[in-house]
């Protein structure tokens, strides 16, 4: 409250600050700037007038709402003429309590003076309140800091409508109120319940603090010491990419990160100290990050369910078995799924890359040091960007058990159901599909595996000599016998494709065409010259001036990382001799002989990147001629088999490009040619 002038020197003071103080609430638009009535006032200052400068944002309300003054600004008027703007914290509002249908006005007062503003409360009785957590951990170790200020409460009124509420709700801890939930902290562990009252109705929450520590996925440390504890170790990195922090204010997480970018082929450890032996529950927060359709700028509109142990080869035990390589594979259900979800927003929405779920691990044992949890990525799930993604990963919960129930094992496997395909060819994987396996408990109960649990050996590409698959799961294996014969693809030249599929996996596309002509196919008038499939391409033309010459890729499939040698069948097109029937430039009776790295350049890889294959200058494709001179169709199809090399092949399409790079060799018509090509023999590797 204002005091009163003191001396004469005070009283100059005062005037002044008065003075400065009108011209500054003046600028501001804040105060009105009435006269001072008399400088020399010695009476006592009181507030004689209270007025609102700005109604409150909100002035409608239903019952059980708690007026929100907020956007509201009040000015009291004092015994000296001068009119301030007041601090709504120094206000007291009234009613404070929830909003009655009897309610049409508040009453603000201050030093005393009160004024009133006019509200309409509409006459819905609450029936009952829900409680949406979004993101917000409900189980959590001692010493955790919680966050619930973000919950979403939704009120249901008797006659049946429906609201979201942002304010006017309270809380209590246990019966005991309380104001601030944004970071709720407990010292003990046990079970909590904070519940949410709105308009005499409540809705709980119920959390667990759990005797134990928690793993923050993001905690990842390259070169840990001797002295780290709890955190997360990346043993082998994706190609893809590595596992990282990921802190994003409309993706929450527990920490205030997460760990993203989780692609096939990432083996990671969370590493966990316990001080003496004991047995623990460990329990994997996560996500699915399977976005199958895209809203923009990778914020999505669709994401899949994702089967964990398709994602992930879990196992266990001390950090000294994980580097021996000996820890304990873990059993996970097939029914444990992290569950997608859509969004009906136009950009998609990031939240469903968090919607976060736990993974239980049942009761491990853990021994006083360093223990490791191993999450191996082996998924075979493909997203939108064709990125082989496993899951987001929030933390893993540690809480310390009484129990002593061992970890489930597997006492032995069988195969009840045989794949339906046990004959193979080298080159090709093996395929479990069909195939069915049940395993023996330790306690005499019979699990149906998921192949996805499983390690397959060989998992390379089959050759003959393989003669049977091993299956094994959690340390125990079964058999299973195969064949395997020798494995040669053949590649037909003209199988040009102009719209490639998926599904297509032998065929050729013409990049390219040449400075004279087309590239195209020809039905065999000569089968006597032993053309493969009775046609073969032809009208690859060279180089000429500026126009370059015609390209041809040769698209082969292989479902697994391998080595096959790759043979191309040519004949020549150099016409060198006019039959003495020809009735054209084209009726040969003599073919030349030709170089053929003269003529195409070679080139290997996949259509990401091709890097040319060295050719010897002593790879000639022979002519030939006939006896009496006269034309022989048969010359343009005598076949010569050239060896192109041994090629590293990786799982998918790999590309064996032709280049014309001729721009001298003519023949008799004056033409740049190029070669007949019948077609490609692709020979898988028997050790490959």
């Amino acid at each position: 409250m204002r005091t009163k002038y003191g001396k004469s020197l005070i009283k100059v003071a005062v005037v002044i600050l008065a003075l400065l103080l009108t011209v500054i609430f003046s600028a501001c638009g804040e105060t009105e700037t009435p006269p001072i009535k008399d400088p020399g006032y010695n009476g006592e200052l009181v507030v004689t007038e209270l007025k609102i400068g700005e109604p409150p944002d909100v002035t409608e309300y239903y019952i059980g709402d708690i007026f929100d003054p907020t956007g509201m600004q009040i000015k009291a008027k004092w015994s000296d003429g001068v009119t301030l703007r007041v601090n709504l914290d120094d206000c007291t509002i009234t009613p404070s309590e929830p909003l009655t249908a009897d309610d049409n006005e508040i009453t603000i007062t201050y030093e005393g003076v009160s004024v009133k503003q006019a509200i309409t409360v509409f006459d819905m009785t609450v029936k009952s309140i829900s409680v949406d957590t979004g993101n917000a951990a409900l189980t959590a170790s001692v010493g955790t800091l919680l966050d619930f200020s973000n919950i979403k409460v939704t009120v249901c009124y008797e006659d049946g409508k429906e609201r979201v509420v942002e304010s006017g709700y309270t809380y209590l801890l246990d019966g005991v109120p309380v104001n601030d939930v944004s970071s709720l902290s407990f010292d003990k562990w046990g079970d909590y319940t904070l519940t949410v009252a709105y308009g005499g109705k409540t809705a709980d929450i119920n959390i667990n603090i759990f005797d134990g520590v928690i793993v923050e996925a993001e905690n990842i440390i390259s070169s840990p010491s001797e002295s780290d504890r709890n955190y997360v170790e990346i043993i082998k990195r994706s190609p893809t990419g590595s596992p990282k922090a990921i802190s994003k204010q409309n993706e929450p997480a527990s920490g205030g990160a997460y760990m993203g970018s989780v692609f096939n082929g990432t083996v990671m450890r969370f590493h966990i100290y316990v001080e003496e032996d004991c047995h623990v529950n460990a329990i994997l927060r996560a996500a699915s990050a399977l976005m199958l359709e895209d809203g923009g700028s990778y914020s999505p509109l669709v994401m899949g369910d994702m089967q964990f142990n398709r994602m992930f080869a879990t196992s266990y035990g001390t950090a000294e078995q994980a580097e021996n390589n000996t820890l304990t594979p873990l059993f996970v259900d097939d029914d444990v799924v992290l569950k997608g979800g859509t969004t009906d927003k136009p950009g998609g929405d990031p939240l469903l890359y968090v919607n976060w779920m736990d993974v239980n691990f049942g009761t491990l044992p853990f021994k006083a040091g360093d223990n490791v949890i191993e999450l191996n990525v082996i998924t075979d799930y493909f997203n939108v960007e064709k990125l082989n993604v496993a899951c987001n990963i929030d933390r893993m919960e540690i809480k310390y058990t009484e129990e002593n129930i061992e970890p489930t094992t597997i006492k032995s496997l069988s195969i009840t159901t045989p794949p339906n395909k046990v004959n193979y060819v080298s080159g090709d994987s093996f395929d479990p599909t069909g195939m069915v396996i049940e395993a023996t408990m330790y306690d005499d109960t019979v699990e149906t595996v998921s192949i996805s649990q499983c390690t397959i050996s060989p998992s390379r590409a089959l050759v003959p000599s393989d003669k049977e698959i091993t299956i094994t799961c959690m340390g125990v294996s079964v058999k299973l016998p195969i064949t395997v014969t020798g494995n040669s693809v053949i590649l037909e030249a003209e199988n040009i494709i102009d719209s490639p599929s998926k599904t297509d996996k032998y065929f050729t596309e013409i990049v390219r065409n040449g400075y004279a002509g087309t590239v195209s196919y020809l039905n065999s008038k000569a089968p006597s010259a032993g053309t493969s499939n009775g046609q073969y391409l032809r009208g690859l033309f060279g180089a000429k001036g500026e126009k370059l010459g015609a390209t041809v890729r040769f698209h082969m499939y292989s479902d697994k990382d391998t080595k096959a040698t790759v043979k191309i069948y040519v004949s020549s097109c150099n016409a060198v001799t006019k039959g003495t029937d020809g009735k054209d430039n084209w009726a040969a009776s003599e073919m030349g002989d030709v170089q053929f790295n003269q003529v195409f350049k070679v080139s290997f890889g996949t259509a990401d990147h091709l890097e040319e294959v060295p050719i010897d200058d002593s790879i000639i494709v022979e002519g030939g001629k006939t006896e009496d001179g006269t034309y022989s169709e048969a010359l343009w199809e005598n076949w010569r088999e050239i060896t192109l090399g041994t090629f590293d092949f990786v799982a998918g399409d790999n590309i064996i490009e032709l280049e014309n790079i001729n721009s001298t060799l003519k023949n008799l018509a004056g033409e740049i040619y190029g070669m007949n090509i019948d077609k490609l023999s692709i020979e898988f590797e028997i050790n490959a």
